[in-house]
């Protein structure tokens, strides 16, 4: 009897051994597809436009995946803007492709006059949480904030981490 049920044992043990080693029947890894995070849909755009920034002076595309990246391949990524006479402010929308998504968290974006690449003319961080390869959001380029028209600043779009700020992209735009 106690052969048997040794015999037992050593057939069922063979038998579950592939389905451990595969991750299945609750062994190592068998959680894994659950905890998988989804592929980005703007991967393609990423690959092929990473690490820059676009200017819109109209809203954002509403577009993602292969037809976002179509879209920032007919659209150059500096921008040109220009406000009313009587207004102090250049309304924009950014759009950033990151070539990795960025770490969970606030992102800030940097204006730098491109004249001055050492002074830092404004700098903001968004409420809205980083994690994805394409951040767009909305901002006015105040001349109360140290905006002046015919200059062209850099933006640089990225997140501070351990008190640094890290870029992640970066574009032009030219005050019209």
């Amino acid at each position: 009897m106690k052969i048997l049920l040794a015999a037992l044992t050593m057939i069922i043990a063979t038998n579950a051994s592939p389905l451990f080693a595969k991750g299945g029947a609750g062994g190592k890894g068998a959680k894994k597809s659950a905890s998988t995070p989804a592929v980005d849909p703007n991967l393609a755009a990423a690959k092929a436009h990473g690490g820059k920034v676009w200017i819109l002076s109209s809203a954002p595309p509403s577009v993602e995946g292969e037809e976002l990246a179509k879209w920032l391949s007919g659209h150059p990524s500096a921008g040109e803007v220009s406000k009313k006479p009587n207004e102090e402010r250049w309304p924009i929308n950014y759009l950033a492709v990151f070539r990795k998504p960025p770490a969970k968290g606030p992102m800030t974006i940097e204006f730098v006059d491109k004249k001055e690449p050492g002074t830092l003319v404004a700098q903001d961080s968004s409420q809205t949480m980083g994690g994805s390869l394409v951040f767009q959001e909305p901002y006015d380029l105040d001349t109360n904030n140290g905006f002046n028209k015919g200059h062209t600043y850099i933006i640089k779009v990225g997140q501070i981490i351990k008190n640094k700020f890290i870029s992640y992209a970066t574009g032009e735009v030219a005050l019209k």
